[in-house]
């Protein structure tokens, strides 16, 4: 049986025959004199030898020194590894050791490492340890910054001049003062800091507060605004945090309550807005991106300026009170929309009353029908409600057993339409002067147009395909066409 500092050799899975030092009864540490067959190290967590087993614990000086190694993979058994253990070699990737607390001096330097991941529990990082690395990226683990060298001469632990401009940092969320600008810190001088985020994480971008979703997918929710951002708010599709940018793909609970906004872009990436997301804005105009799934409940209620709405194509639930008391004449229910909940829109009466809805679904949405204006989904008297609806279909909405979309008065079956792309792309509005000229190449009956400020104010309406401009004021206004066979939006600029 061997005693301890005795040694012995044993084969990798890659054929490298690599020597061990035994260094207890139950530990060895890889030292100097192994045959390097393989450009790729595995070092296992154990090695077994005169029927004993033990654990790989450490890596010691000069293990693997001026050799022709190009990746190495270290077990979590590992701990230490000593000055110079792998310098000079070909060494492009390094998986290091979960547990490693020490990295020796110049244990990684003049290799060919563009990425590093330093573990969670390493303390120390000697001097020049990754120097003469063409090292882009370097990602830390560690809540509390490791202890390196930090120098403008050669014993950097990251550079041989100390000029880590090149480099960018990847910290944990919210450890920037340790690393970067306490008194003392040590981790200064990287190109970019970028601290990697968790699941539930916060962080400010453009006045708006984010939320991680998730970070496989680098997702984000909007959950906050600072009302400094101003009245006018454009939510953009991707936002960077450093390296990282996330999309956004949701609107959380109650994040725009009550912030005096008037305008709002939503980016054609989110798929769900929560609960109360916009209650109680000033918001006169909205277009719902063709991206967004589900609108829940209250999210848009009491915009009372509100007069103008486009929801998207791709919408299937609207929730409970989504749009009560807006301003909203008139409603277009995309044919994608399943289910629309009580009271989701009406209830402020007068000039604006709904007056008309146009559902564009051969199969009805399923909606609250009330005695009771309080439950009903549409808040107010049907019978005041002109009700369009697609050829053929008025078995499903009104007639038929168990029919919801009853009590409007009247209810029109309006001329089969066709693809709303399609129309889309076939009808075109030309800016001439004093007017707009509407231009399409299919047979198609316009029914009504309005033409809205950016404010919502509602400036125009007609039904020819030309529309006087002559007295309106510079900027870009929203059109919205009423055809036979479907409904189109444009925005348009009238110089």
């Amino acid at each position: 049986m061997l005693g301890f500092s005795q040694t012995f050799t044993a084969t990798d899975s890659n054929g490298n025959i690599i020597n061990y030092n035994v260094t207890s009864s139950s530990t060895v540490s890889v030292i100097v004199g192994s045959t390097i067959n393989n450009i790729n190290l595995n070092i296992p967590s154990s090695v077994s030898n005169g029927g004993t087993t033990y654990s790989v614990v450490s890596i010691d000086n000069f293990a693997f020194s001026n050799s022709i190694i190009a990746s190495v993979s270290m077990p979590s058994s590992v701990v230490s590894i000593g000055q110079q253990a792998f310098d000079n070699n070909n060494l492009t990737s390094v998986v290091l050791s979960s547990n490693l607390e020490t990295i020796g001096d110049y244990a990684f330097q003049n290799n060919q490492l563009t990425g590093l991941t330093i573990p969670g529990n390493v303390l120390n990082i000697g001097f020049g340890a990754f120097r003469g690395n063409p090292l882009a990226s370097v990602t830390s683990l560690a809540a509390t910054p490791a202890t390196i060298t930090t120098v403008s001469g050669p014993n950097d632990s990251f550079t041989i001049n100390g000029d880590r401009s090149g480099i960018d940092l990847i910290i944990p969320a919210g450890t920037s003062a340790l690393y970067v600008t306490d008194p003392g810190a040590l981790w200064t001088g990287f190109n970019t800091v970028t601290e990697n985020l968790n699941v539930g994480d916060t962080y400010v971008n453009g006045f708006i507060t984010y939320e991680v979703i998730s970070v496989a997918s680098s997702t984000v929710k909007a959950v906050d605004y600072n009302t400094a951002g101003g009245t006018v708010l454009d939510i953009p599709a991707t936002i960077p945090n450093g390296l990282i940018t996330y999309t956004v793909t949701e609107i959380g609970n109650n994040a725009f309550q009550s912030n005096n906004l008037t305008d709002v872009t939503l980016p054609n990436s989110i798929t769900y807005i929560g609960e109360s997301a916009f209650f109680i804005n000033d918001i006169a105009s909205l277009t719902i991106p063709d991206s967004v799934i589900n609108i829940d409940e209250g999210a848009f209620a009491q915009n009372q300026t509100m007069t103008n709405l486009v929801l998207g194509n791709n919408l299937t639930s609207i929730g409970d009170f989504a749009f009560r008391f807006c301003a909203l004449n008139e409603i277009t229910i995309p044919a994608s929309v399943t289910d629309i909940g009580l009271i989701a829109f009406g209830g402020m009466g007068g000039t604006n009353a709904i007056t008309d809805v146009y559902c564009q679904g051969t199969v009805p949405p399923t909606i609250t029908t009330s005695a009771s204006l309080n439950t009903d989904t549409f808040n107010q008297p049907r019978s005041t409600i002109h009700l369009h609806i697609p050829a053929g279909t008025l078995g499903a909405y009104v007639t038929d057993p168990g029919a919801l979309w009853t009590g409007f008065n009247p209810v029109t079956e309006d001329a089969l339409s066709i693809d709303e792309f399609e129309l889309g792309n076939t009808v075109k509005i030309i800016t001439q002067k004093n007017r707009l000229e509407i231009v399409t190449n299919e047979v198609l009956q316009l029914n009504h147009y309005e033409v809205y400020a950016l404010t919502g104010a509602k400036i125009a309406t007609g039904n020819t395909f030309n529309i006087s401009t002559e007295t309106w004021a510079k900027g870009i206004y929203i059109v919205r066409l009423n055809f036979d066979r479907g409904t189109v939006v444009k925005k348009v600029v009238v110089q």
